[in-house]
């Protein structure tokens, strides 16, 4: 069989915008060309909004990903998926739940290598105004997934090869609305800090959160002066990175719009913000704005520097019955 093959627009991140502000959407985008791996480099997979669901042939496409991780042409030491693992947690039923994660993890066995999850909206049992799920069920909220991945908090970080990784939990509950929006609570950002604190100012981070800090995207397709929903972005995002900013984080990978986007302003920070496209396309229908169904690689260096690449792994949605 052919290996996924890599999209070919690649932007140099020696020559984003030289000097200015930059962010690029499109269907591939890679920081540099690949470099040859030296001690201390390493690459993962980078795998979000996957919507495990039993319909539109889901459960082979998100197999067919799996199968071209595990067959890339190179090392891949481990995956980070970026939230959005199954269709939808927050209008379902318990029995819709248990079958989407079904699929999910059907998929996820097949993977030879290590995986560290990140939680998205849609992972999260009855945040909506439109459920019925009793807040009472082991469905309802984020339980599900704290407990199936054997974590503590549905936020978590862990280091590999002099670079550490933190997967935020972006997503809270609006008491009045009923509904989810983008933002990290108190509780959480007393532990980011401390976490941050214990790592220090020289090691490399990545963060890994669902809900983007920032986008362009809905000003792109829709209007420059369109004003964002409280869903597409944490809401407290500048606060938050007014706390990255006094650490070495070199990239925030993110999920959510189903789109592949790059963010730099490059004498701003140091950080760069991508968002990672989506395994499912457009909810496994197609893909989204030219963006194909794929996934990320990420290349690390131990001196902070990074490779970010987009692969389509060739899947083709299925026709509508």
């Amino acid at each position: 069989m052919q290996l996924p093959h890599l999209l070919s627009r690649r932007s140099s991140l020696g020559t984003v915008a030289r000097g200015l502000g930059a962010a690029f959407l499109g269907s591939g985008l890679t920081a540099t060309a690949r470099s040859p791996l030296v001690a201390g480099t390493f690459r993962f997979a980078f795998l979000t909004d996957i919507h495990a669901q039993p319909e539109r042939e889901a459960g082979a496409g998100w197999k067919k990903c799996v199968d071209a991780v595990n067959r890339f042409p190179e090392r891949l030491d481990f995956a980070i998926t970026g939230g959005d693992l199954v269709m939808d947690s927050l209008v379902a039923t318990p029995e819709r739940i248990a079958k989407e994660w079904a699929v999910f993890d059907d998929g996820l066995k097949n993977l030879r290598i290590p995986c560290h999850h990140t939680i998205g909206n849609h992972d999260i049992g009855g945040w909506s105004k439109l459920s019925h799920l009793p807040k009472d069920a082991p469905e309802y909220g984020k339980s599900l997934f704290v407990k199936k991945f054997g974590y503590e908090d549905a936020y978590h970080s862990h280091s590999h090869l002099g670079w550490h990784f933190i997967h935020l939990d972006s997503v809270a509950l609006d008491p009045e609305s009923g509904d989810y929006f983008g933002w990290i609570d108190e509780a959480q950002e007393r532990w980011l800090r401390a976490d941050l604190e214990r790592v220090g100012k020289k090691i490399p981070i990545a963060v890994v959160t669902h809900i983007p800090f920032f986008s362009i995207w809905n000003q792109m397709h829709a209007d420059p002066r369109k004003g964002e929903n409280p869903k597409s972005l944490v809401n407290n995002a500048n606060q938050i990175r007014k706390l990255l900013n006094d650490y070495n984080v070199r990239l925030v990978l993110c999920g959510h719009g189903h789109v592949v986007e790059r963010i730099q302003l490059a004498h701003f920070n140091q950080t760069t913000f991508i968002q990672g496209g989506a395994v499912c396309g457009m909810w496994w229908k197609g893909r989204v704005a030219g963006n194909a169904e794929g996934f990320g690689v990420v290349t690390c260096h131990p001196d902070g520097r990074f490779e970010f690449e987009y692969h389509d792994y060739g899947w083709t949605a299925a026709k509508p019955a």
